[in-house]
């Protein structure tokens, strides 16, 4: 039994560490194509595109953590074998009502989000591209709209433990935009790439889910059992505060192309769209081992194991921070000291922005860590510390721009934590304690 346990959780760890290193693949490719396929005005326009579509894509993200955490604490008494809901009935209908409930409220969200958004990217349209980036664009937000359902479907999968089979299919999906992105560069589709790719491969594994949950979808639909009260209330204030650190995430980074790109035009924003999305890619690979444990992590505290979930939580933050650091070092020297990759060099920011932009990466994994450990106990604790440091970078960068030199435009990014860090982790301290 306890062989056949070990087995278990060897494949669960497999298949989420196999869907980290796609998903880092599916950021770093687009980084290594990008600058021998587009130009450096259809660069900015690229990572403009990925500047809107991260605010579906936060809010989707979101979504599947609220179903992942929700689902985990409110459902763990109910079993899946073979797709198959095992449980006390009342507990299997409670279920349905919470799927019914949370699938409405979000695809109504998620539909007005989409809309508001692709309305929002006209204001930056040329007359002369004005058609044909707005079919582009239209496109790739369809396809992020049915991303944010796919991934839906299978966080609330994984939050019944089912992680194996959930990364599985994550990593197919991830897989299938990665191919379908390097055969349309290939082929000289430029921003076309980013759109197809993301809505074709989406499109299919949609009608594949549908397809192959048409039964318990059905399930859910002709439920008639109202979801908890009380419980929609913890679901919608989660929600709210979780929403307005989405928001203030992508204050945080994503803001800066659409920034840069209006005082400077597109070919800047394309480098410092292009920097960030180094960044994020080196974020990702170093958070892939503090995310490969957070669903054992999550079923621990469930379980109130809560001594060692918090010993393998930290031991693994800073494994993390290890990893973050000596990529980092060595990222820095290939970019910027090696001719063989002079044709990126002259695509990113200069290396003092690129180190400015570095360090604060590196403090934002640092304040990761205690969010993240937080938000296993479905308490959003940092709305207003993120919330304030949001507006004190969305100002400060706008006056660099507007005041001073744009080679200090990470400045904002970077100062934000000399009183944010304190803050968060004085408030961490204060939950570890019991005190709030």
């Amino acid at each position: 039994m306890r062989k056949n346990e070990l087995t278990l959780i060897d494949k669960k760890i497999f298949w989420v560490f196999i869907f980290q290193i796609f998903k880092i693949l599916n950021g770093l490719i687009p980084i290594v194509l990008i600058p021998l396929y587009l130009s450096l005005h259809e660069q900015g326009i690229w990572f403009l595109m990925l500047s809107f579509g991260a605010i579906i894509l936060l809010f989707s993200a979101s979504q599947n953590s609220i179903a992942l955490i929700f689902g985990s604490h409110e459902f763990r008494n109910l079993k899946i074998n073979k797709l198959s809901i095992i449980g006390m009935q009342n507990d299997i209908n409670t279920l349905f009502s919470f799927l019914k409930f949370s699938n409405e409220f979000f695809l109504k969200f998620l539909t007005s989000l989409s809309v508001l958004v692709f309305f929002s990217f006209f204001f930056y349209i040329d007359e002369i591209d004005s058609f044909n980036l707005s079919i582009i664009f239209m496109v790739y937000i369809l396809g992020l709209f049915i991303y944010g359902v796919n991934f839906s479907i299978l966080s609330y999968i994984e939050s019944f433990n089912q992680v194996e089979y959930a990364y599985k299919y994550k990593s197919i999906l991830i897989i299938t935009i990665m191919i379908l992105t390097i055969i349309f560069l290939y082929y000289d589709y430029k921003l076309y790439a980013l759109s197809l790719s993301v809505f074709l491969s989406m499109f299919f594994w949609c009608v594949y889910f549908l397809y192959k949950f048409k039964n318990n979808i059905k399930n859910i639909i002709n439920k008639k059992m109202q979801f908890n009260k009380n419980k929609k209330i913890i679901f919608l204030t989660y929600f709210k505060k979780n929403s307005f650190s989405m928001v203030s995430g992508f204050l945080l980074f994503q803001i800066y192309t659409p920034i840069v790109y209006f005082f400077y035009g597109s070919e800047y924003a394309g480098k410092v769209g292009l920097s960030i999305a180094i960044m994020t890619a080196l974020f990702a690979l170093s958070t892939s081992v503090i995310y490969a444990k957070l669903a054992s992590i999550t079923n621990m505290i469930a379980d109130k194991n809560y001594k060692k979930a918090y010993h393998i939580y930290f031991k693994t933050s800073k494994f993390s921070l290890i990893i973050f650091i000596a990529f980092l070092l060595l990222g820095l020297y290939l970019l910027f000291y090696i001719d063989l990759f002079a044709i990126y060099q002259v695509r990113v920011v200069d290396i003092n922005s690129f180190i400015l932009l570095s360090l604060a990466w590196l403090l934002q994994l640092v304040v990761y860590v205690f969010v993240t450990f937080t938000r296993i106990f479905k308490r959003e604790l940092f709305v207003f510390p993120t919330i304030v440091s949001s507006i004190y970078i969305l100002i400060t960068t706008i006056m660099i721009l507007k005041y001073y030199s744009i080679d200090f435009i990470f400045l904002g990014l970077l100062s934000s934590y000399f009183f944010g860090l304190p803050w968060i982790y004085v408030i961490y301290r204060k939950f570890l304690k019991g005190k709030i």
